[in-house]
């Protein structure tokens, strides 16, 4: 406020420190966004809106660094992706943004406290950013800090004058009329101070004033209600239509107990408060938050489908609540919550989505446990996102869980929330209802009144609340302590109330919504379906009005407690306002307001489901379709499986999803299904979505993923079909042509074309290389390391598949760290390293659980229960193949069940329990057809298990399967199960067969073999 300054440990930073006065444009543009980041294109226009020069971000850091050196503390501005920001309280504080905070508070009281409020709010307040009273950059902040105060010089003087103080009224009505001469608000207040001051002269010649102005530069005259106060004056009649003090906040009454039953759950676990809208669960929580270290995040329904909406408030809030919190976290968690969160210092690491995620949910834990006295408050879960209701199950499962509290409406919990609320252990729920009778007589000292609220009211606060602003505004209630009780005014209030009280609390605020008109019932209608916070900048545009063309109908409307001013804008003041108002629009004004916000919002580019949503609103089911086709892509690219998901089915439910629009939302369905292990449904969608792509790269990418799921899941030969489809759908296209390639390698190497795969590799990995694409060549360099596990020596598989372990790990890529890192553990097995192989199977199965990756989570588990079962640990063995078993046959992922049977029956096998071994193989080969790997070993393990139990005839057959087909890998146990049968045969062609075996095991390393082999070898010298 006023000139700018820099004040440091109570001393002013002297001007040459700035070397410049860009550094100082350059901490004003810092400060009017502060704690947000501001990107670098946004600066560099403000400090130099004529002409950049050549190299603007390498001057925009020498302005960054000065300021940093000025300030004399570097680290209250933070870099983040192509911008910076400015750190909050309390390391830093800008005097506009505690004029604004101080500004609401005052809004929130009622009498003397009120004008107390804004008595100190007002009496440092100067004209802000005066040095950029031009500049473009400014207008928006400027807009909102002369907007605050205007409504606070206008609300400070009818309540100075109402309270019977007329100096202060017209000190504060001259300085909100001087500053807009032409508002009617501020002309009256200071008609009416005047009045009540005793000079009723003055009061006219005012009102003349006014009434001239506005002719001359508007051409128009004093309103109905202005010419009526005018006609008092005249007539020397009392100025009875003076406004009352604002009707304010109620009083807390009746849930001191609750509150008190709050604290004491939170050492149990989560406390969960259930109450329909109305009931009071966020002044509850507001009160906690007074009495326990807390911080408090509420959920909005406009951000319910934008993945990490909540989340990223509650990541500010915690890293605002310790300022020191971000660097107590290791490197690699700061630098994945610098991607949510851009204004944090360090630099993007190029983490995939699927690590980003997980680091971040590991960041939160870390930040919620730091502090085990603090409480984690969460607001309206009913309309959280389903990545951050992911983070809240994360962290209330965890063993070192933070106190928490929950507050939904139970009426409208869908199913994410509910079973967050179901799953979580803790006391039983709190049910919030309407308010007890001697509650109600703290807020009334009226008898009469108070049994009307009780009979004819649901007794909530809010509908009581709305009954006793209702009764306000009429004159029938005033302020009966300083407590804050009201009293009736008058006989007739009792009535009034029951009469109030059996229309309802809907009705109530619909009849106060319905008292204004134009231009106010257009910018409330904005507000309503909009449904958060919102700049004045972007209402304004909705509205199609000036910024000071706004301020009067958002004045009227906060005026009456429909609307209020937040932290980022305007918003309705509750959510049943905006519930209430949207279901009052005629379906001719919900559309075309939906139009106007689809249309600014597009401008914008703000977030694609809003868009989406207002063009569907809008009627314009087109545009909402392609809307929610960018919106499910995006959501994607977070890994915001549910989200994606949800969006889709959105676009496709509003029937104007056709052609290729139709087609990316049902990809982008079966992605997201395919992630959350729905393969069959995945699937349905991809077939579906191909008629969308008649042709070309796109067709080509839809049949690569029908592939891929086909060679994991069902069927190795009909995916390589589908592949080779795809092949001649991408063309010359590089891009598709490389998917489709990768894919392809990957079928070949299972279906034991070890050529053809490496060649398909090769050229795959020059294009990744030839375009910069570093994840796609690291992925070739993982399948060949698969190929040579496979095909080749183990010893070396183990060795490169270790290398891409790292190689992943390096990159950031965690997700897909897990197949190569746990195939490594068990290529260890095999060399007879069981104990390492263990290590890395471990390592693979806490990542997979870490990322939530259920696909990962049951391949590391069969792995890690074969290391188990080579460590002498069957039972433990046992345990893991029946939770893999379970995982998999959950998925419907017929290859991982398969191998989640072999898991079983090798546990089995060591256990000494032969036909359990027998029927867990022979389910594993029941569902090898066309897997090959998985059906050599099945078949392989199965007739062991059958020589062992003198079945030779059923083993021979086994072994004929066993090695018709498999890659090398699978082999080995096949040239196992053919020299057990010879020894049981006494076969001549024993020796050999044995020799055969043990040499080709020894070659390729597969060192797990050669003991049993070896006791073959016994048997066989043995005579009888």
């Amino acid at each position: 406020m006023g000139r700018f300054v820099v004040v440091r440990d109570g001393r002013e930073v002297d001007e040459s420190a700035y070397q410049g006065r860009k550094v100082r444009t350059l901490l004003r543009v810092l400060a009017t966004r502060q704690g947000r980041f501001v990107p670098n294109d946004l600066l560099i226009a403000a400090l130099w809106p004529q002409r950049p020069p050549a190299d603007p971000a390498a001057n925009l850091q020498v302005l960054v660094n000065r300021a940093r050196r000025a300030v004399g503390r570097p680290a209250l501005i933070h870099t983040g992706p192509q911008g910076y920001a400015l750190s909050g309280p309390p390391g830093c504080v800008v005097d506009t943004e505690v004029f604004l905070s101080a500004v609401e508070r005052a809004g929130g009281l009622d009498g003397r406290a009120a004008l107390s409020a804004y008595r100190d709010a007002l009496g440092p307040a100067a004209e802000p950013l005066p040095e950029d009273l031009y500049a473009d950059w400014s207008q928006p902040y400027r807009t909102r800090v002369l907007q605050a105060r205007q409504i606070a010089w206008e609300r400070a003087a009818a309540l100075a004058a109402a309270l019977g103080a007329p100096a202060p009224a017209v000190e504060y009505a001259t300085a909100a009329a001087t500053a807009e001469p032409l508002r009617e608000t501020a002309a009256l207040a200071l008609v009416r101070a005047l009045a009540a001051s005793g000079d009723r002269v003055a009061a006219l010649a005012c009102f003349d004033r006014y009434r001239h102005s506005l002719a001359d530069e508007l051409g128009l005259d004093p309103s109905p209600a202005a010419a009526e106060l005018h006609r008092l004056l005249l007539r020397s009649d009392p100025v009875r239509d003076e406004p009352r003090a604002g009707f304010g906040m109620l009083p807390f009454v009746g849930r001191d107990a609750v509150v008190r039953q709050v604290v004491a759950g939170l050492p149990d676990g989560v406390v969960r408060i259930a109450g329909r809208s109305g009931t009071g669960k966020s002044r509850l929580l507001e009160e906690v938050a007074a009495a326990v270290p807390a911080v408090g995040v509420a959920a909005s329904w406009a951000d319910r489908d934008e993945p990490w909406s909540l989340a990223r408030t509650l990541l500010r809030r915690l890293l605002a609540a310790d300022t020191t919190a971000l660097g107590t976290l290791p490197g690699r968690l700061r630098a994945a919550l610098a991607e949510l969160l851009p204004e944090l210092d360090p630099p993007p690491a190029g983490f995939d989505p699927e690590t980003r995620n997980a680091l971040v949910l590991e960041a939160a834990r870390r930040l919620l446990t730091a502090h085990p006295e603090r409480a984690l408050l969460v607001d309206d879960l009913q309309w959280a996102d389903p990545s951050s209701v992911q983070l809240l199950g994360s962290v209330a499962g965890g063993a070192a869980r933070p106190r928490l509290v929950l507050a939904y409406r139970p009426d409208e919990l869908p199913a994410g929330p509910a079973e967050l609320v179901r799953r979580s252990a803790g006391p039983p729920v709190i049910e919030l209802g309407g308010l007890r009778e001697f509650a109600l007589a703290d807020l009334v000292d009226d008898a009469d009144l108070v049994a009307a609220l009780a009979a004819e009211t649901d007794r909530t606060p809010m509908a009581v609340a709305e009954v006793l602003r209702l009764l306000h505004s009429e004159g029938l209630l005033e302020a009966a302590d300083a407590a804050g009780r009201r009293r009736a005014a008058s006989p007739e209030a009792a009535g009034r109330a029951r009469q109030a009280g059996r229309a309802g609390q809907r009705r109530a605020i619909a009849d106060r919504a319905a008292a204004h008109a134009g231009r106010a019932a257009t910018v409330l209608g904005l507000l309503a379906l909009l449904g958060r916070e919102v700049p004045a900048q972007t209402l304004a545009a909705a509205a199609e009005l000036s910024h000071p063309d706004l301020l009067g109908p958002l004045e009227e409307l906060a005026a009456a407690n429909l609307v209020r001013l937040g932290d980022h804008g305007w918003r309705t003041a509750h959510d049943m306002v905006a519930e209430v108002v949207v279901d009052g629009l005629t379906d001719a004004t919900r559309a075309r307001l939906h139009a106007r916000l689809a249309t600014v919002l597009d401008v914008a580019h703000g977030d694609a489901p809003e868009q989406a949503r207002h063009w569907l609103g809008a009627g314009d089911v087109t545009r909402a379709a392609e809307a929610y086709a960018r919106a499910a892509a995006n959501a994607l690219d977070q890994v915001a499986d549910a989200e994606a998901g949800q969006l889709a089915d959105a676009g496709l439910a509003t029937g104007g999803a056709d052609g290729p629009v139709r087609a990316r939302l049902l990809a982008a369905r079966a992605q997201a299904r395919r992630r959350r292990g729905d393969i069959a449904a995945a699937r349905d969608d991809l077939r579906a979505a191909l008629a969308g792509y008649p042709g070309g790269p796109a067709r080509a990418g839809v049949l690569a993923q029908l592939a891929a799921l086909d060679s994991g899941a069902d069927d190795m030969r009909r995916a390589a079909e589908v592949a080779e489809l795809a092949l001649i759908e991408a063309g010359a296209d590089d891009r598709a042509r490389a998917a489709v390639l990768e894919v392809a390698a990957v079928i070949d190497m299972n279906l034991d074309q070890p050529g053809r795969s490496a060649a398909r590799a090769a050229e795959a990995l020059a294009i990744y290389t030839r375009t910069g694409d570093s994840r796609g060549a690291a992925r070739i360099l993982d399948a060949r390391a698969m190929a040579a596990f496979l095909h080749g020596s183990i010893e070396e598989g183990v060795d490169e598949l270790d290398r891409a372990a790292h190689l992943f790990e390096s990159s950031g890529d965690l997700m897909r760290t897990v197949t190569p890192r746990s195939t490594c553990g068990h290529g260890r097995v095999l060399l007879d390293r069981a104990a390492e192989g263990l290590a890395d199977t471990e390592r693979a199965l806490d990542v997979a659980r870490t990322l939530g990756h259920p696909d990962g989570e049951t391949y590391a588990l069969w792995h890690r229960s074969e290391a188990l079962s080579a460590l002498g640990r069957p039972d433990d063995a046992l345990a893991d193949g029946r939770e893999a078993l379970a995982i998999a046959q959950r998925l419907n992922h017929r290859g991982w069940t398969a191998t989640a049977w072999r898991a079983t029956g090798i546990a089995y096998q060591m256990k000494g329990d032969l036909p359990a071994a027998l029927d867990a193989f022979h389910h594993s080969l029941d569902l090898c057809a066309n897997l090959d790997l998985f059906g050599c070993w099945a078949a392989s393990r199965a007739a062991l298990i059958c020589v062992d139990l003198n079945r030779l005839a059923e083993a021979d057959h086994l072994i004929t399967r066993a090695l018709a087909t498999g890659p090398a890998l699978g082999r080995h146990e096949a040239r196992w199960a053919t020299a057990a049968l010879s020894v049981a045969r006494r076969d001549p062609a024993a020796p050999t067969l044995l020799a055969t075996a043990v040499e080709a095991a020894s070659s390729a390393g597969a060192r797990l073999y050669l003991p049993y082999l070896a006791e073959l070898t016994r048997r066989l010298e043995t005579p009888g």
